[in-house]
């Protein structure tokens, strides 16, 4: 038997703690391993009283300093031990503690924050393992709201709809840099980067947009030709997602949607000009992630019928004649919400996406506690 746990504790100096925690052949592999590095030591409450169950305490990266060593042998293995004595554990168990060792100037309260940070986080961590915490419905859960503190943004897969999608089909740079600078901050937002801006300026362009916006970008190349090639290209500036034609051979459908799961990026398609999009979807042996059924610059209706269904876990777009007065509508039947020059155009674009994501709910951390590792406890 072999369980993993981690935590990590503390705000200007972070304690991090790795535990692998078990009896039998598997942790006595790991524990002899790591005891023949020879840069490991036994955790101990001071010299010659080591705890039991016996602990290993290994350093996640070479010690190269006089003031890491006497932190690493004083007090993180001071507090890894106690934390060990004080959990009162199987004596047959084995533990190994990875840690990191910070350099950092030693004093009193330097000493006193590293002794409660590692301390706590080896506790942490070690009733993790015997919990088997997280939950893999946890970690469902938090996989779009986690934000990783050395990354700055989070991944965006669709998993919180509905969205507003800015379809960007401004003709000059200083259109697009203004628009850019008035995007709030929502989760409920996607950028396009529209057909005509990529003409323009080329698929480049997305790593312009990403300059001022670091989440979900669809390049909506409308590819109709050489689907793994358009779809690989838009990967290599970082698109998110790909637009393809609904009007392109299904062999090139079938390509791109194929590329985007090969690339991890989201396949969107575009039903502009095809007369029964349901009828394509069902032929189809690979389903886009979205379908946009979509009304043309150049059309005067939507064209869309109610009857359609789009079955799996497919999400539904809508484009063109999405205005304000109709958009709470729009939401009980689509999940993205496409707007162009209600937006583009608008002398104050910031208002009116506003306008838009106030009718979407709340972004995803406006009732999370700052401190967000909740187990759940009964009460």
């Amino acid at each position: 038997m072999i369980k993993f746990g981690e935590a990590v504790l503390g705000n200007e100096i972070k304690a991090i703690v790795n535990v692998s925690i078990g009896k039998g052949k598997y942790i006595d592999n790991i524990f002899t391993n790591a005891l023949t590095r020879g840069n490991c030591i036994f955790a101990n409450l001071r010299p010659n009283l080591i705890v039991k169950p016996l602990t290993l305490v290994v350093p996640r990266h070479n010690i190269e300093s006089n003031i890491q060593d006497e932190l690493f042998q004083g007090v993180i293995q001071y507090a890894v031990a106690k934390a060990v004595a004080d959990l009162d554990l199987d004596e047959d168990l084995k533990v190994v503690v990875s840690v990191n060792v910070p350099e950092i100037p030693i004093t009193n309260i330097t000493k006193r924050k590293l002794f409660q940070y590692f301390y706590a986080s080896t506790k942490l961590a070690i009733n993790r393992a015997l919990n088997e915490y997280p939950s893999k419905e946890k970690v469902k859960k938090e996989k779009y709201r986690a934000l990783h503190p050395l990354v700055g943004f989070r991944d965006v897969r669709l998993e919180y709809p509905p969205y507003l999608q800015i379809a960007l089909d401004v003709p000059t740079m200083e259109n697009l840099e203004f628009l850019l600078q008035n995007i709030p901050k929502s989760d409920h937002i996607i950028l396009e980067a529209g057909t005509p801006l990529i003409k323009k300026f080329g698929l480049d362009v997305i790593e312009i947009i990403r300059e001022y916006f670091d989440g979900f970008i669809v390049a909506d190349l409308k590819t109709l030709d050489t689907g793994r090639v358009e779809v690989r290209l838009a990967f290599e500036v970082t698109a998110n997602a790909v637009a393809i034609s609904g009007v392109a051979p299904k062999s090139t459908i079938i390509k791109a949607i194929h590329e985007c799961q090969k690339c991890g990026l989201i396949s969107y398609l575009d039903m502009l000009n095809v007369s029964e999009p349901q009828k394509l979807y069902d032929s189809l042996k690979l389903k886009p992630d979205v379908v946009i059924l979509h009304r043309g610059i150049d059309e005067e209706t939507f064209g869309i019928k109610k009857e359609w269904k789009f079955e799996g876990n497919c999400l539904l777009a809508i484009a063109g004649g999405v205005g304000i007065e109709n958009i709470e509508e729009l939401l009980k039947e689509y999940q993205i919400i496409i707007v162009g020059r209600a937006i583009t155009k608008s002398r104050d674009p910031g208002r009116v996406i506003r306008m838009f994501i106030n009718k979407m709910g709340y972004d995803i951390d406006t009732y999370r506690l700052y401190f967000d590792e909740d187990e759940d406890i009964e009460y």
